[in-house]
């Protein structure tokens, strides 16, 4: 910014603005003790700050030539906007540990992904009242550089000294991320990954030609991001319809973790796993919705997500269904839209045979799409098989429930995702919770408890899990979307197959496991090789790796640890690894380098599904 020496009030306005953004900006970070780590941080934070105000400085700068008082106007709103962005990131980083980034903005632009969030009136009003808030602070700055450039006795606002003394700043910032990303320093990483839409720049190949530098010796792993043109299934699927075809209910709810699944909590639906096959050790393919479900309807990992909705492919099952006339009503509480599943595993099924209820309370919504799933089985046809799937929304934040279902009555009445404090709250929200899966016990009850009083017990194949689980500070975060720990992964597993005995698997399982069980039983004869990664419920061994991922990450977990990979870095340095009880390690690199074949093992399985 090449401010001259002048009274003007802008040139105060800017350097109040950023101190005020640097101030923002500082929330991100714990400040270390006077070192050279220290001296990064605040080198970090000023020369963001001056990057983050640069356009708002250069629009305002151009506007000032035509209209003094647009300037000013755009000149508060503008930062505001800045200011509120961080804001909301900083809030992003304290519950997920993410910045705004792909998946945010996926939120942001797809059709039912704000209302995916589960906000409720407070938050609402409270981020309202934060927004007035900043756009008032930035005003206040603004009357205050006036009365600054109207006093005497200030020195004069020299900025002229700013470009230069930036460019020195970041060149210096620039040179210790690129050394310190070369030895693999990792204090120094970490606090460039707190800092939001950090760039990165690596010195790997000047420091080894041009200085002469050895690099530490560090493992490589190519990339576990998948691209290239898809080939799912590997051959046409080969049907041989039964000669009595099973109907199938499918039940999914969100945030449904695995240890809610007790007598205590959901009475009726532990009383039926019981009486069925139920999956004690049972995780998710994801830590969100979108991984959750795509896992279940095509048995592939989170890296194959995207060459999915590229090529618009159906689920193999709903294909599989369609060929044998089965009758088909699919309804959410939430939107199709969000996630994509309207362009993936639902891609090729009519519009008239989905539901949408995003209306009200999500408890409301979730029994009157129960209402319509009953309705639809006793109004179907008889003589055809049928299929019906529904995915309940009310354990979603913010939890919802009525008045009965309350079993924890020190529950938070409500709370806020702009001014909850976590470390006060989490045990009343847990509370909340915990009532809300109460009613999905009584909702789930109603679908089971209405075919077996039809009798249609005999010959339907009931589905009932959740798409992911959802974390209560055990491990440190809240909710989902955010880590591969047992609380955010793990979710309970019933199936009832008719004529199947009760039995309970303490063995790991996995949702890839689903279409390798249920395919061969509505007469696919190929193998399960040909369109899954998982295996047979049924055929569970010890030692496996299974594999879950989220947006940009994909998690193995053995027996033993747990490894998760960005997709699009091989390097050692970006991954994290843990024992699979979620306890920290203290030698990662040794647990990494003995992990390391079999994940090359397992990347090389997966591009078979990729055209070569």
């Amino acid at each position: 910014m090449p401010f001259v020496a002048s009274r003007h009030p802008y040139s105060f306005y800017w350097l109040l603005t950023w101190l005020a953004v640097a101030l923002n900006l500082g929330r991100f970070f714990d400040l270390a003790a006077p070192s050279w780590l220290l001296l990064y941080q605040l080198v970090l934070i000023g020369s963001y700050a001056l990057l983050f105000i640069a356009p708002v400085w250069a629009i305002t700068r151009l506007i000032l030539k035509f209209s003094p008082r647009a300037a000013a106007v755009l000149a508060v709103l503008l930062a505001a906007v800045v200011q509120l962005a961080l804001y909301g990131d900083h809030m992003l980083w304290q519950l997920y540990g993410f910045h705004l980034n792909g998946f945010v903005w996926n939120i942001i632009s797809t059709p039912g992904g704000i209302a995916a969030l589960g906000s409720s009136a407070s938050t609402e009003r409270e981020v309202a009242l934060l927004a007035v808030g900043i756009f008032a602070l930035q005003a206040g700055l603004l009357a205050l550089a006036h009365g600054l450039a109207r006093m005497r006795g200030l020195p004069v606002a020299r900025l002229a000294w700013v470009l230069p003394l930036f460019i020195v700043v970041t060149l210096g910032e620039r040179i210790s991320y690129g050394v310190s990303h070369f030895y693999g320093y990792s204090p120094l990483l970490e606090n460039a990954q707190r800092m939001p839409f950090y760039q990165p720049l690596t010195m790997r190949r000047v420091l080894e030609r041009q200085f002469g530098l050895e690099r530490p010796q560090r493992l490589e792993v190519a990339s576990v991001e998948l691209k290239g043109q898809l080939r799912y299934p590997q051959a046409p699927l080969r049907i041989e319809p039964p000669a009595k075809p099973l109907n199938i209910v499918w039940l999914v709810a969100e945030s449904w973790r695995a240890d809610s699944l007790n007598p205590r909590v959901m009475p009726q639906t532990h009383a039926f796993a019981q009486r069925a096959q139920h999956f004690v050790s049972h995780y998710s393919g994801g830590n969100g919705t979108r991984i959750g479900m795509f896992s279940q309807f095509y048995s592939l990992p989170a890296n194959l997500w995207f060459p999915v909705l590229d090529a618009r492919v159906g689920s193999p099952l709903i294909d599989v269904l369609q060929q044998q006339n089965y009758q088909i009503k699919l309804l959410t509480s939430a939107r199709f839209s969000y996630p994509e599943f309207d362009k993936t595993l639902f891609v090729n099924v009519p519009r008239e045979q989905m539901v949408e209820d995003d209306q009200g309370h999500t408890w409301e919504r979730d029994r009157r799409n129960v209402d319509r799933l009953l309705k639809f089985v006793d109004q179907r046809d008889p003589t055809k098989p049928f299929m019906t799937f529904l995915f309940f929304e009310s354990p979603h934040a913010n939890y919802s429930f009525p008045p009965e279902s309350v079993i924890e009555p020190d529950y938070l009445p409500d709370f806020s995702y702009a001014s909850m404090d976590l470390q006060r709250d989490i045990g009343g929200i847990y509370k909340r919770y915990l009532n809300s899966v109460n009613h999905l016990d009584s909702q789930l009850a109603r679908v089971t408890q209405h075919l077996e009083k039809n009798g249609l017990l005999d010959n339907t194949l009931v589905v009932i899990t959740g798409d992911h689980g959802e974390e209560f500070m055990e491990q440190g975060r809240w909710g989902h979307n955010s880590t591969f720990v047992d609380e955010q992964v793990r979710v309970p597993l019933v199936l009832w197959i008719p004529g199947k005995a009760a039995q309970q698997e303490k063995l790991r399982t996995s949702h890839t496991d689903l279409l390798p069980t249920l395919m061969p039983l509505l007469g696919v004869q190929n193998p399960q090789q040909d369109y899954a990664v998982g295996r047979s419920l049924f055929d569970a061994q010890p030692g496996r790796v299974l594999l879950a991922g989220d947006w940009d990450r994909l998690a193995f977990l053995s027996e033993q640890y747990k490894v998760v990979l960005p997709f699009t870095s091989g390097s050692f340095t970006a991954l994290q690894a843990s024992h699979a009880d979620d306890r920290p390690l203290q030698d990662s690199s040794r647990v990494l380098q003995s992990q390391l074949p079999q994940i090359q093992i397992e990347m090389r399985d997966l591009r078979r599904f990729l055209a070569h």
